[in-house]
Formats: structure tokens, C-alpha cells, sequence
């Protein structure tokens, strides 16, 4: 590029002309401005004629910065006028966000930013129950609402329509559970900010103890028609039924917390930080000892086909218990047999056995009494029993 600057016809405005770049049939022109600021002489690029930049268009931007230097008001130089135009577009670019924010849906939150990490993050099962309860419920309640202007009203209406459409309490709440999740995402992403609105919302309660337990009877006919349908869902209801133990904590179990030699298992409670363990009964140690093929010790004892911890229980379960019959015109869901009244009925037997309610209880695992006392009326001689040995405690002693 040359090193001499050209002067033009417009007083303050000169030119260099690249050496080999054409701009038709000519010379590319980068075009300079000079001027004065506080007495001393300064020049500024203005650009390039290949870029738009004509002579007199950096006279006019020259004119522009001597009367902005003449009245003291505005940019004084290019790269100035260039910091507020920057300025001004990140203002703009801030107020078209502030507006995305304040018109963002629920409903378009959840498919762009909530739905889309669920599916990355979450087991199936639990995304698809999601998706379903955001479907049935949740979209067409709030999702609509914008993020911002969602609030406790609008949430407690979402909850006493699905109560009212016959949903139980647990059900509910695992909706608003939902929609409490997507507010603290949008939280994370600073489309809303403060409280949770779901956290004013009133929950629905309900007693969701089960009451029902199974027979002798019951439970000898669907062990042997699970162990028709699948050995390791046998076998797993056996566990639950003789130890008390929750599916989770059966699915958790490796060989190393199956102690053959002292017939005792070690127990990883999900729900309680000590730990406790369960006593094989000769069923189970037979169970365990036919199942194990020389399995290292970190090895699962139920591992899914993956050979990974499995999550919930097999379908195989419902699927027999409806086959049977067992629950053949029950409606209260408390009375409806699922797996986990397998446990149940351990600890119902425990105690018609006449085991007492603090012994269940620490070998249900249960972190309250309270818990363990729906078994109470289960043991009514024991109760008598306790009552009658004060009977002639004030006769005199011979």
C-alpha cells in the first residue's frame, strides 16, 4: 500500500489506495479523517470505498465531530461514535431479551429448555410420566402463562381440577412437584427469579397406607405363578415378603451384602441413613444359594438385562397379580395389591405373630413408630395379654 496520503476536495479528507485491490475499475480507497482535539491534530480510519465509504461520506462524519467538539455534546472521535453504537445495540439486544422473557410460555419453556434436559438427564419412565402429566394436566392449565406472571392462583386452580377429576393426592402433588422442577430450571436460566408460587399452594393429603396384606393362601398362588413367569421376579417377591425389604433396596443389593455363612443381610435404606439389616429365613438362603454362580462381590444380585441396577419393578408383578384376581373389584388404592404390599404383609405377620410393634419397626426400617403402629390392631391378644398381667397386682401377698 502506498505510503502517501491523497488529499480530496472536501478540507480534513485524504485517501491511500491499496497497491493490487480493485474497486471497479480503480484503486480500493481507505479513506482518513483529520481534525483537531483540545489543539492537537488527530486522524482517524474511516474505512475502506470497497466497504460503502465515499469522500463525502467522511466529510460528513468529520462535520458531525467538529460540532460535536464545537458544542461539547456527543462522540468526539470514530471509535467513540462506535462505543455508542455498540452501547445503543446492546441496549436494544437487552430490551428484545427483557421481552422474550416477560412473553415466555410455561409450555414453550417446557419443550426449548425443561423437557430437553429431562430427556438427557431422567430414566424413561420418569420423563414419560412427565410428558404424560404435562399433556393432560399441566400444558393445558399453564401452558400458556407466561413464566413471569404465573403465580399461586393459577396453580392452585391446575391442582383442584386434577383433584377433582378424581387423581389422588399423590398424583397431584407429583404434578406440582413437576411444575415447581421447571420454575427452579427457569430459575437457573434467569427467566424468573424469587419464591416458587407452587410453595403457597396448599398440597393435597391422603392417607395412602396401605391396609390390605395378603393371605397364606395369597401368597403361596402368586409365588408360584410368578416362578411360571419369571424366576427372578419370583424371587424378589420372596426377599420382600420373608426379609420386609422395598424394591429399591432389593435392587441395590450386591453379593457383598449377602452374608450366607451368618444368614444375615446388610441393607442400604434409601430412606434411612443407618443402615440395618434383614435375617434369612430358609426360603431366602435357598433362593440366594441357587442364584449365586461364583458372582464377585460387587456383582448385583438383580441386575437388569443391561447388567445394570434396575429402577422398578417388572410389569411381570401387576400382570400376575391381575391374573389372579386379587384385585378383582377393590377401587380404594389401598386395598389394591402392588408389590410393596409384599412388605406390608411381612410386617402384618410379624406382628399377628405377637412380635412387638418397636422390633417391627426396626426391622421394617421405619424412622418413627407412628409408622409402624397401623399394625396395632393386628394384635389384639397381645394387647389383652399386656393388660391382664396387672390383674391382681394390689392383693395382698400371703
Amino acid at each position: 500500500m502506498a505510503n502517501d496520503k491523497i488529499k480530496t476536495s472536501f478540507l480534513g479528507v485524504r485517501y491511500r489506495e491499496h497497491p493490487t485491490r480493485k474497486h471497479g475499475i480503480r484503486a480500493d480507497r481507505c479513506f482518513f479523517i483529520r481534525y483537531k482535539v483540545d489543539g492537537k491534530d488527530k486522524e482517524e480510519v474511516v474505512g475502506w470505498s470497497s466497504g460503502g465509504i465515499t469522500a463525502e461520506g467522511a466529510f460528513k462524519l468529520l462535520s458531525t465531530i467538529r460540532a460535536n467538539l464545537r458544542t461539547g455534546a456527543g462522540p468526539r472521535s470514530i471509535s467513540e461514535m462506535r462505543q455508542e453504537r455498540e452501547h445503543l445495540e446492546e441496549q436494544a439486544k437487552e430490551e428484545l431479551r427483557r421481552k422474550e422473557k416477560v412473553s415466555l410460555t410455561f409450555g414453550e419453556f417446557w419443550e426449548t429448555e425443561y423437557y430437553p434436559v429431562a430427556k438427557a438427564t431422567k430414566t424413561w419412565r420418569s420423563v414419560d410420566t412427565e410428558r404424560g402429566m404435562y399433556s393432560r394436566w399441566i400444558g393445558p392449565a399453564i401452558g400458556d402463562i407466561p413464566l413471569q406472571k404465573l403465580d399461586a392462583a393459577k396453580i392452585e386452580d391446575l391442582s383442584l381440577h386434577a383433584q377433582k377429576s378424581g387423581k389422588s393426592a399423590a398424583t397431584v402433588r407429583y404434578i406440582l412437584a413437576v411444575v415447581s422442577q421447571v420454575w427452579s430450571k427457569a430459575v437457573a436460566r434467569g427467566i424468573v427469579t424469587g419464591e416458587c408460587p407452587v410453595r403457597l399452594v396448599k398440597k393435597p393429603r391422603q392417607d395412602n397406607r396401605r391396609m390390605r396384606f395378603l393371605s397364606r393362601d395369597e401368597a403361596r398362588a402368586l409365588l408360584e405363578a410368578l416362578a411360571e413367569r419369571s424366576q427372578d421376579m419370583h424371587d424378589e417377591a420372596l426377599l420382600s415378603l420373608f426379609c420386609g425389604l422395598r424394591a429399591g433396596e432389593i435392587h441395590a443389593l450386591t453379593w457383598g451384602d449377602v452374608d450366607m455363612v451368618n444368614e444375615i443381610i446388610a441393607i442400604r435404606d434409601p430412606k434411612n441413613k443407618n443402615n440395618r439389616h434383614a435375617f434369612m429365613v430358609q426360603e431366602v438362603r435357598t433362593m440366594f444359594m441357587r442364584r449365586h454362580k461364583g458372582q464377585e462381590k460387587g456383582e448385583l444380585v438383580f441386575p437388569a438385562c443391561n447388567g445394570k441396577q434396575r429402577y422398578w419393578v417388572s410389569d411381570t408383578f401387576a400382570k400376575t397379580v391381575e391374573r389372579l384376581g386379587l384385585n378383582n373389584n377393590i377401587v380404594d388404592a389401598r386395598q389394591r395389591i402392588v408389590f410393596h404390599s409384599l412388605r406390608h404383609t411381612f410386617a402384618s405377620w410379624l406382628v399377628q405373630g405377637g412380635t412387638p410393634l418397636y422390633t417391627v419397626a426396626e426391622l421394617m426400617g421405619h424412622t418413627s413408630l407412628d409408622m409402624t403402629r397401623r399394625y396395632s390392631h393386628l394384635a389384639p391378644d397381645s394387647l389383652r395379654k399386656a393388660v391382664m398381667s396387672l390383674q391382681g397386682k394390689l392383693e395382698a401377698q400371703a
